[in-house]
């Protein structure tokens, strides 16, 4: 028999789906090459240095769901893991998430806010709890993808298959659940919270048209975030050094400009050829069929690749984030005080109504006919009204900050439309520094009041940037938009399906093959993809 090592399989794309993948099928000999267009691999998952800070340049954190912890220890990668407690505030009330009983909490902290919506609180708290308890079955046990192997190898196969047995009938029961919850989150919790403040406060900081088990599991995700130390860009560094370890080899800075199936071959920007027995796409999709290269293909298939081709153009990606980043000249200390590491915080009660649903919209198709004031006064309010994800690095790791100083990363929902009208109108540097502006403002007017006289620097990352960096379409963090039809598979008995191509050699993952996306998800899809090629 043919060693493996003789089978070529490339990898385009070197973020976290294309890293897993690349890494197993290192792992099991195959002669692996992973394409990167960056000059490094991890896509959104990434942690960079500015002037002695370390800050994320994507996830603020990485939601562990059986997924995270398993694969690195069947991997033997030498991760250290934080914690990465989270804490939750609206104007001075802030608390922080320690466990299940703190969504007790919770509902208290929004009757004190909204009195008058006692009633509507209490039902939102016990649909949370029941998808709470959905979720631990959902995460019960370690994904038996990636914890297959250790437990084999400890001899505990036999021991663990009856709690897996269990689980997996759970986990059916689960699923539909999970099926039936499946409308947008601001139709679902409509039914039920009829304040337009409290329904906004609660769902404001999801996608929009997030299906509802999604978007109200965030409480027991809370519970389940981890942080790798030196950032979540230590994750994919140790899965490209493990590639690379096992045999496998990884190209940065390069970008394939043309696929031909035809041939198994790919052309980079560089006019070299790279070919290929399989290849895994583990990137942008639209690019994919803007590059793709039908000739020689039977008739069918070429119909078949149209048609796909089609629905992913027509397709757009859910909004983006607007992320503000600064250091300041105070010891963590000071913001230890205040919150966690990791903060999600609403300046005002008021919520945001319509501002980033129909106004965004307007915008975007009235735009020429909207003044430059007119935008100013949308984004003030937008920047007021919002909910910030903020991200303190150092309050999980003390090395990723100079002495006595502190990074900051805030950030929140934003459409890419929006930030594009305004750059092609000539005035994209201006908005950024108007943002800056007014988020500064907000939070020292709120709960950092000593933040204006302690910046030692700041700058932004628009929809735009994401896109430029890192290729993504419509600067989109989380693959396609749920306010439209999704062009790939979607539902949890889906995944294994997403993978497919209409080309039988050509695979795709990552969080353009497969809805809703997010770390954990690209991580499965990179798996099954490297299984089936196994």
């Amino acid at each position: 028999m043919p060693k493996k090592r003789e089978k070529k399989v490339l990898v385009v794309g070197g973020g976290i789906a294309g890293l897993t993948a690349g890494v197993y099928l290192a792992k099991k000999g195959y002669a692996v090459k992973v394409i990167e267009k960056y000059e490094k691999c991890g896509g959104l998952v990434n942690t960079f240095e500015y002037e002695g800070f370390k800050l994320e340049g994507g996830a603020r954190a990485l939601v562990n769901a059986g997924v995270i912890i398993p694969m690195i220890e069947d991997l033997g990668l030498d991760i250290e893991i934080l914690r990465n407690p989270i804490s939750v505030g609206v104007e001075d009330k802030i608390m922080r998430v320690t466990d299940t009983r703190s969504l007790e909490e919770y509902g208290q902290l929004l009757k004190q806010l909204y009195p008058q919506a006692e009633k509507e609180v209490d039902e939102l708290i016990k649909v949370e709890k029941e998808i709470l308890e959905y979720m631990k079955i959902l995460y019960g046990v370690d994904n038996p993808l990636f914890s297959f192997n250790k437990i084999k190898e400890e001899g505990k196969l036999l021991e663990m298959m009856p709690r897996y047995l269990l689980w997996f009938f759970k986990f059916l029961k689960t699923v539909k659940k999970i099926n039936e919850l499946n409308d947008p989150v601001e139709e679902y919790i409509s039914r039920f919270v009829k304040n337009p403040s409290l329904r906004d406060i609660v769902i404001q900081h999801f996608f929009r048209g997030t299906p509802s088990f999604f978007a109200l599991s965030y409480f027991y995700l809370y519970l389940d975030y981890i942080y790798p130390k030196g950032g979540v860009g230590t994750f994919p560094q140790k899965l490209a050094e493990k590639i690379t370890e096992l045999g496998g080899q990884i190209l940065t800075s390069t970008a394939v400009t043309k696929v031909i199936p035809s041939k198994n071959i790919v052309i980079d920007d560089k006019d070299n050829s790279h070919e290929y027995d399989s290849m895994i796409w583990a990137t942008d999709l639209k690019t994919f069929y803007k590059i793709l290269d039908t000739t020689a293909l039977s008739n069918s298939l070429v119909s078949k690749l149209e048609k796909e081709k089609q629905r992913v153009l027509k397709a757009r990606g859910a909004e983006s984030v607007l992320t503000f980043y600064l250091g300041v000249d105070e010891p963590v200390e000071t913001f230890a005080k205040i919150s966690t590491g990791h903060f999600f915080y609403t300046p005002l009660r008021q919520g945001l109504g319509e501002l980033n649903r129909s106004k965004v919209k307007y915008i975007v198709k009235n735009y020429e006919n909207l003044s430059k004031k007119e935008i100013l006064n949308w984004l003030e309010d937008f920047i007021k009204f919002n909910t910030y994800e903020i991200s303190i690095p150092a309050l999980r790791d003390l090395s990723m900050v100079p002495e006595n100083k502190t990074g900051l990363i805030v950030s929140m929902l934003f459409d890419y439309g929006v930030v594009k009208k305004i750059r092609d109108d000539g005035w994209y540097e201006e908005f950024k520094q108007k943002a800056e502006e007014m988020i500064i403002d907000n939070l020292a007017s709120t709960i950092y009041p000593f933040l204006k006289n302690k910046i030692l620097f700041k700058f932004t990352s628009t929809p735009l940037t994401i896109e430029r960096i890192y290729g993504t379409s419509d600067g989109s963090i989380v693959g396609w938009s749920f306010e439209d039809p999704i062009p790939v598979p979607s539902g949890m008995f889906s995944m294994k399906s997403a993978i497919r191509t209409p080309i039988d050699n050509i695979y795709k993952a990552g969080k353009w093959a497969y809805a809703p996306a997010g770390v954990p998800t690209a991580i499965i899809t990179g798996k099954l993809a490297a299984d089936v090629i196994k």
